[in-house]
């Protein structure tokens, strides 16, 4: 495993979903979350949202996990935190097993859990960023360092479902 995402107990299942598809867009295979409150959001849904619109969701494997730094000791936390000792991310160098670690969408990452990260880095913004717009600007960082000559997928299996305007009007009857 080369980098897994853990969200702290997130609120909302649209952040969750959108932070399963920016972990299958860039390669990462594994995210954990902690908490209820999105447990007990999703019991009014079937699945999460936009689920069946992204073929390579099955890569992803999203987990409820409790102690999370005791199950994954082989990763290197990394508190993505506006922090005085933050590092910038654009000048930040990934580690090679990092457990991106991003606190809920109504607060801040506890003490406890901060405790235990390694390293902490923030994304310079002019004001705080939704969970899921935040996973994915990490995400894409470390993609664009570490594999910066990664080829496009071009393929048909790739290509998105959009409709062409004339597959949308009515056909001439014959």
């Amino acid at each position: 495993m080369s980098a897994a995402i853990l969200l702290i107990d997130p609120k909302y299942p649209h952040n969750v979903g959108q932070s399963v598809r920016a972990c299958a867009a860039y390669g990462v295979n594994h995210l954990y979350f902690t908490g209820d409150r999105m447990t007990a959001a999703m019991k009014e849904l079937k699945r999460l949202p936009r689920e069946e619109r992204l073929r390579g969701y099955r890569s992803v494997k999203l987990q409820h996990i409790e102690r999370p730094f005791d199950k994954l000791p082989e990763l290197t936390p990394v508190a993505v935190e506006i922090r005085p000792n933050s590092e910038a991310l654009p000048v930040f160098e990934h580690p090679e097993n990092a457990l991106y670690v991003f606190g809920p969408e109504d607060g801040s990452i506890g003490s406890s859990v901060l405790g235990q990260c390694h390293r902490f880095v923030a994304i310079p913004s002019t004001h705080c960023l939704n969970l899921s717009m935040a996973v994915g600007t990490v995400l894409y960082d470390r993609q664009a360092k570490r594999d910066p000559a990664r080829p496009l997928d071009t393929s048909e299996a790739n290509a998105p479902g959009y409709f062409e305007v004339r597959d949308l009007l009515p056909r001439p009857k014959p």
